[in-house]
């Protein structure tokens, strides 16, 4: 693949590599080693992603020490040049690496993109700003692209396509009556019956009778019987049946399209109806009660988790818009911005801690970049401090957060989550 974000890089002082080519074919040796890398282990991307977006990353993160080995198969005498973990150098090849694997596959600029937004407004980007908001946009345009096919609606009216039905060199041969065969047979009929009967006697009598009905009917039997054979030897069945069951597996393929466009339809009428009656009702399935039940902080956690229970795999932007103003009918604040310490003090309640516990399923402890949303897990659950915020996200706790971007960044997280393959 084509490495569009290298000049770009040098140009920003990321990759301080000198005038030398060979250093510059060792990077990029290194990134198709890493697209390699996290195209196998998509569950890499979003830890992958945070530490790529952070300038100030800490120098002893892991995802820094393992991009920096596969740098130094390729770039022997890399800690020769740097004493010190070559951060710039490092983050320049995770962020190209991240371009190229998010543009080759819709799913992973879906999952890229969904946990780069979540930082991105926190990130303390310096020449490199313009290179992420490159590919924060590219990225975002293609999973968008694929998201609004998937939720669109089909105003063209299904019709069929059906071509012709022929039957090509299908011929009957003569068929005639065989009179000879009749006649004969029709002459049995008047002779005498080996009772001794015959026509001098009269139909009434019923031993010629029953000849004559025997011997008529078989003439007429065989007559038709012979005249039907030689139909049925005409008859060439490959003739019909081979342009039968091609008309009919071009009707059906025909149909399975038109009934699939209907269906795609359908369900994107009944999603959007769904997601309308969860706004209107602010009902949560999941309490059995209205969102109004509970606390403020921890209203947007939970109808973040609500609706993406809702969602399928594929999730236009316009979804994020929805979780804000149904949050913001109940909360006309919900905009307000607050610090990030003060929402997690919230959170840290036992009482919210409590409701939380239900929502999110318990978490070890890494020594990984991690997301927002999992760092709340570990606050619910009692893991890590609140105040310990920037150390596992990179995000100061004196930054500023409204509920809603908290409902957007949480439902990115699971939704990122959810796309990522699980192990087997």
């Amino acid at each position: 693949m084509e490495n569009k974000l290298l000049q770009p890089l040098l140009q920003a002082g990321l990759l301080d590599i000198g005038d030398s080519d060979e250093r510059l074919a060792n990077i990029e040796k290194s990134i198709a080693d890493l697209e390699a890398k996290l195209k196998k282990e998509q569950s890499l991307l979003p830890a992958y992603t945070l530490v790529g977006l952070d300038p100030n990353i800490n120098p002893d993160e892991p995802v820094l020490a393992e991009v920096e080995a596969i740098i130094a198969t390729h770039w022997k005498a890399l800690r020769a040049k740097f004493s010190e973990t070559p951060v710039p150098i490092i983050r320049a090849v995770i962020l190209h690496a991240l371009y190229n694997v998010g543009t080759g596959d819709v799913k992973n600029a879906r999952i890229i993109h969904l946990t780069a937004t979540n930082f991105y407004p926190y990130a303390k980007l310096g020449r490199e700003k313009e290179i992420v908001e490159t590919i924060i946009t590219d990225l975002g345009e293609l999973a968008e692209e694929n998201a609004s096919e998937e939720w669109s609606l089909i105003e063209e009216e299904p019709k069929l396509k059906l071509g012709t039905l022929k039957l090509g060199d299908f011929k009957f041969d003569e068929i005639k009556f065989d009179g000879k065969v009749f006649s004969k047979k029709f002459d049995e009929a008047f002779t005498k019956a080996p009772s001794g009967h015959g026509p001098q006697h009269g139909m009434h009598e019923s031993n010629y009778q029953t000849h004559f009905k025997a011997k008529t009917t078989e003439a007429i039997s065989e007559s038709f019987n012979s005249a039907f054979d030689n139909l049925n030897k005409s008859l060439n069945s490959l003739a019909i049946e081979e342009p039968i069951n091609k008309f009919f597996a071009v009707f059906k393929k025909s149909l399975d399209e038109n009934l699939k466009i209907s269906f795609a339809s359908i369900h994107a009428v009944e999603r959007r109806s769904k997601l309308l009656w969860w706004k209107e009702t602010l009902y949560s399935s999941s309490l059995k009660d209205s969102y109004r039940s509970i606390n403020e902080t921890v209203q947007p956690i939970i109808m973040a988790k609500d609706l993406y229970q809702q969602l399928p795999d594929i999730v236009p932007v316009s979804v994020d818009y929805l979780l804000r103003d149904t949050l913001l009918l109940l909360n006309g604040k919900a905009n307000e911005k607050i610090q990030f310490s003060e929402v997690l003090e919230e959170i840290s309640k036992d009482a919210n801690k409590n409701i939380l516990k239900e929502y999110f399923k318990d978490i070890d402890v890494v020594s990984k970049r991690i997301s927002i949303t999992d760092f709340i897990k570990l606050v619910t659950h009692g893991k890590v401090q609140a105040s310990s915020l920037k150390q596992y996200t990179g995000i100061e706790d004196n930054e500023e957060v409204s509920l809603t971007d908290i409902a957007v960044m949480i439902l990115h997280d699971l939704m990122a989550e959810y796309l990522i393959p699980k192990s087997k």
